[in-house]
């Protein structure tokens, strides 16, 4: 199992996938600045083969778009196709700034499905990576921003 390393984090514009307390999925895009978790961190393998995954995933739902005036476009689409396969999807840019990525310690949820894909429907060795992802997050249809403590503070 190789692990990711401080000086990877940096820079590495990482997608990465956690668990609510309610058995929901979401996708945290963290654009190259945005705080990784010690279960993203701890193996590389592991975050890998979640993003293979459910990049396959087909489009299962609709999706509900959370987006200021500012971000339009390429991003909209992004969080378009994840959230039509039933993720939330919460990104380390806020979107507040036209043109300009605004990166922050936490993440901005940006689009959310209209029917959520749920933990206990996936695949049994899909449901033994993501087991070490759930956060201390009691559902994430609650929360517009999620602060994560970055695995090497």
């Amino acid at each position: 199992m190789s692990r990711i390393r401080a000086g990877e984090c940096e820079h590495m514009d990482m997608e990465w996938y956690g668990v609510d307390r309610q058995g929901n999925i979401a996708v945290f895009c963290s654009g190259g600045e945005g705080n990784l978790p010690e279960f993203v961190c701890e193996s590389e393998e592991r975050a890998d083969e979640l993003i293979e995954y459910f990049e396959k995933i087909e489009k299962n739902t609709s999706s509900i778009l959370i987006f200021t005036q500012t971000k339009i476009g390429h991003a909209e689409q992004v969080a378009r196709d994840f959230s039509d396969k039933g993720l939330y999807y919460f990104d380390a840019d806020d979107g507040t700034k036209l043109g300009v990525c605004s990166f922050h310690e936490y993440y901005t949820k940006h689009s959310y499905p209209q029917k959520p894909l749920k933990y206990e429907l996936l695949p049994k060795h899909i449901r033994e990576i993501l087991k070490h992802n759930f956060m201390e997050i009691e559902d994430f249809s609650l929360v517009d921003t999620i602060y994560v403590k970055h695995a090497y503070e």
